[in-house]
């Protein structure tokens, strides 16, 4: 009870103070009328029994204060009227005040919102049961020339479900993809056929319904289908009775048994939101693809770690499966599969990674410098304000109450600077939703949440301590004594000049960094649009479609369809050229494996492939550089014919010509080469053009063979009209209703998407660069203003004896030179600390580019020579007989 009445008693103490303090000058008046009335009593007289009864009593005043103490509150008391008198003093210099506020505004507002990136991103964690025991396996090929990682076989999937010793449990999942017709417009939609364990290995239970069982991954069973929360809600409204109804997907019933909740995007997780899974379906393996682990990679293979098992005994573990089912089913030559496992919650952000990171260092030398700016700020500020601190002190103020009353000054400036900032983060969030690149994971879902806030409010007391303790501790600890002498005064104004030019040294050294990193990430994005394309953008326009195998079972059948569709297309007015393709350019890829006609019977080779129509390489502008283009007399009864890419030929064919030669591909005849096209930049600008073979779609029957894109090469007047969709769209219908057409755009946006994230990164980068140069330039124009307001006396005798005012001019440049030359010589000194971050994001330029380091630089120097042109002027502007009158 005692300890509660004391924290009442405090608490009134804050809440009520007034109140508190009339009763405590109340019971003092009750103690001495008290003991004057019993001196009284003794016999003294009125006026000597008040006088004994307060020396018996001691000071009134003394004694409130000690009752003050005793009640613990006079820290909270006096840090209130520190709060208020800070406040006054930053209202009477509202320049000041404003200045500082947004310098650190934009120190705090790009921080937060790029914290806002980096926690949403990386930190984090994905919405499953234990995300850190999910880990991925894939594979590599690396004896067939494939470097990239891809998925597992079919039966390599049941091989490492079945033997591994390292989780506990595993499912497999692969992307897919459905026309859902018989509902009005037929539409193409995402999917994902994944395994019945999957669900449970997530800890995910659907909002609506049930997953899958394990009857459902059967051959012969009846198809089903789990929506996605967003499909449910846009296609169906959000129905609760949609359980049970059917879907017409690939002409196949499937019965909906679930829905999942908006959290779940599994595996998509990050995706843009046109790419994002529409539903699930089973995954079903059947017996042939089981058998022919050679056919394809493409199976996804997710597993939760046992309790206990670290990620490198599950990489040996994987290791041994691979190599005891290579032996087994005796794996040719050069197919040596090598299994790598990762952290999921890692895999799905490792392109994005070395982006946020570049950009989280970036905002916090920006952060630094506007710390050191203010820092500056104060420094100049606490000269003028010297007299006062020397009269607090001298009048009993201690070191240490000054010492607060300056750090929470600053921490008013922070506080001011974190709101102003937490609006600007608010727009930078808004505007990296709104214009950032697609493929940067969870981009959509960053927002200012509570960690965010927290993030805030620790930078904010971070740059308090970062900008404001040492001009605190100079003032805080002003003599007296020294204040009153002026040779004194001058000693305090050299220390001060020399704290601010190492402050401005500093900030053009971290802006110098910065700018660096900027030029060379700009400097690399115009290498990768200057890069060769190999094809041809400009005028070509792209729409797609699907035969899916369950509507067209008769390779016949579809291939007229897409004939005579192209044929129409090409009707079409201002249509110069159209054909088809199975994967495009910067879209989507395809590999496959092949053996040269003499090669032993295990060397195999990786290659990208499209099945493509006769005209796709005029449609596209990608010219033959030697041989010839497909005809209409590649059909499937002649013999198959490929073309390849210079990049093929010249890997495979280094000493004879290609034309001619011929390869396996699967279990089809023989192909031969009869052109070799020009390179083309296959999954990214800032990737080599890979060995690329394509085959005629009329004459090759493979999976791709369903897939259409159509390539159409328009006449310059027809390249902005709006209605070749609708007209695009009538000729499918024409001939198919249930044909879904989606993707429409060009090939001019398909590369403006493909460089979208370095083009995201650039911005920002060059957008922190040049705002830490602009601050940098503000702190050396300061102080070289104050330099010279500081010296004016000096200056006016200097001229008074005879120096010319270009020679004064001259000497203040000079002095903002050499602290511009000190602090680039310490940023080239510090940038080889950053050049790991940047060279993740460098194409085709070094990071110690010679060009850069020294056009940089010299160019700070001349940006610093103007900023110290102004204050040098003013100097030289000084009049002798006016400054020295007034002195």
């Amino acid at each position: 009870m005692r300890s509660l009445d004391k924290l009442a008693l405090r608490l009134r103490s804050l809440f009520r103070r007034g109140r508190v303090e009339q009763e405590l000058s109340d019971e003092l008046r009750f103690h001495l009328e008290h003991l004057t009335e019993t001196k009284v009593a003794q016999g003294m007289t009125p006026e000597k029994a008040r006088y004994a009864a307060f020396r018996e009593l001691g000071g009134v005043e003394q004694i409130k204060e000690e009752c003050r103490d005793m009640r613990r509150v006079n820290l909270i008391e006096t840090t209130l009227q520190d709060l208020r008198f800070g406040v006054r003093v930053l209202r009477k210099s509202p320049g000041f005040t404003v200045v500082a506020v947004l310098t650190l505004a934009l120190g705090i507002g790009a921080n937060t919102a790029i914290f806002s990136l980096v926690d949403t991103i990386l930190l984090r964690p994905l919405p499953y049961r234990n995300p850190g025991q999910l880990v991925i396996v894939s594979e590599s090929l690396p004896h067939m020339g494939g470097d990239s990682e891809i998925g597992v076989a079919a039966g390599e999937y049941l091989d490492y479900r079945d033997r591994n010793h390292s989780f506990m449990q595993t499912a497999a999942y692969e992307e897919a993809g459905f026309n859902l017709t018989g509902a009005g417009t037929p539409v193409r939609v995402n999917a994902a056929a994944v395994s019945a364990s999957l669900f449970p290995l997530l800890g995910v239970s659907p909002r609506l319904g049930r997953t899958f069982t394990a009857d459902e991954e059967k051959l012969g069973s009846a198809p089903a289908a789990v929506l996605s929360y967003s499909f449910w809600q846009h296609h169906f409204s959000g129905d609760e009775r949609i359980l049970g109804k059917t879907l017409k997907l690939d002409e196949k019933p499937y019965v909906v048994v679930g829905v999942m909740p908006p959290s779940f995007q599994f595996p998509f997780d990050g995706a843009p939101l046109s790419e994002r899974t529409d539903l699930w379906v089973p995954e079903i393996f059947p017996p042939d693809r089981i058998q022919d682990r050679l056919r394809e990679f493409g199976v996804g293979f997710i597993g939760r770690l046992r309790p206990g098992v670290e990620l490198r005994q599950a990489q040996a573990d994987v290791v041994t499966v691979a190599d005891g089912f290579m032996q087994e089913y005796h794996y040719p030559g050069t197919v040596r599969v090598v299994p790598h496992v990762h952290r999921f919650a890692a895999y799905t952000v490792q392109k994005a990674r070395p982006l946020v990171m570049l950009l989280a260092a970036a905002v916090a030398c920006v952060l630094l410098i506007a710390c050191a700016n203010v820092a500056n700020l104060l420094l100049a500020r606490g000269s003028h304000r010297s007299h006062e601190m020397a009269i607090r002190s001298a009048i009993g103020a201690a070191q240490s109450r000054l010492l607060r009353q300056c750090l929470v000054e600053s921490l008013v400036l922070s506080v001011l600077g974190a709101g102003a900032g937490l609006a600007l983060a608010v727009a930078l969030v808004e505007g990296m939703r709104r214009f950032g690149p697609a493929d940067v994971p969870r981009l959509q879902e960053v927002a200012l949440n509570p960690s965010a806030l927290l993030f805030t409010v620790i930078v904010s007391v971070v740059t308090t301590l970062l900008f404001g303790f040492v001009p605190a501790w100079r003032l805080a600890h002003t003599s007296p004594q020294d204040c009153l002498k002026e040779s004194a005064q001058a000693g305090t104004l050299r220390t001060t000049h020399r704290l601010q030019s190492f402050v401005a040294v500093a900030e053009i050294a971290i802006a110098l960094v910065l700018l660096v990193g900027g030029g060379l990430v700009l400097q690399s994005f115009v290498r990768v649009l200057n890069a060769p394309l190999g094809f041809r953008p400009q005028g070509a326009f792209i729409v797609r479609t699907l035969f899916d195998r369950a509507r067209y079972p008769d390779p016949a059948k579809r291939e007229a369809v897409q004939k005579e569709l192209l044929d129409r297309l090409s009707h079409l007015h201002g249509v110069q050229v159209v054909a088809a393709a199975s994967h495009l350019p910067l879209s989507d890829t395809r590999e496959i494996g092949f053996r040269l006609e003499h090669a032993a019977s295990d060397d195999f080779h990786w290659a990208e492939n499209s099945l493509v129509s006769p005209g796709y390489f005029h449609a596209m502008g990608i010219p033959i550089l030697r041989g010839r283009d497909f005809t209409a007399e590649d059909r499937r009864d002649t013999p198959p014919a490929a073309v390849i890419s210079e990049t093929l030929a010249r890997q495979y064919f280094p000493a004879q010509d290609p034309i001619g030669q011929r390869f396996h591909w699967g279990g089809r005849a023989l192909f031969t080469i009869v052109g070799i096209a020009r390179d083309v930049r296959i999954a990214a600008l800032d990737d080599d053009p890979p060995p690329m073979i394509y085959h005629s779609m009329f004459q090759v029957q493979s999976g791709a063979s369903e897939r259409t894109a159509l390539v159409m090469r328009l006449d310059p007047a027809r390249q902005h009209d709006t209605t070749l969709f609708t007209e695009v769209q009538q000729q499918v219908w024409s001939l198919d209703r249930d044909l879904p057409i989606y993707n429409f755009t060009t090939l001019e946006t398909l590369i403006s998407e493909s460089v979208a994230q370095r083009r995201f990164t650039t911005l920002l980068m060059l957008s922190f660069a040049l705002t830490a140069l602009v601050l940098a330039l503000v702190g050396l124009f300061g102080v070289m203003s104050y330099l010279v307001a500081q010296r004016r006396r000096e200056l006016a005798i200097r001229m008074a004896l005879g120096a010319d005012r270009a020679g004064v001019c001259w000497m203040v440049m000079k002095r903002g030179a050499g602290l511009a030359t000190a602090g680039c010589a310490i940023g080239l000194a510090l940038f080889p600390l950053s050049a790991q971050l940047v060279r993740a994001t460098l194409y085709q330029t070094s990071t110690y580019d010679a060009a850069t380091l020294l056009v940089v630089p010299a160019l700070l120097l001349g940006i610093a020579l103007l900023a110290s042109y102004l204050p040098a002027r003013r100097a030289a502007r000084v009049d002798p007989m006016v400054t020295l009158r007034y002195e």
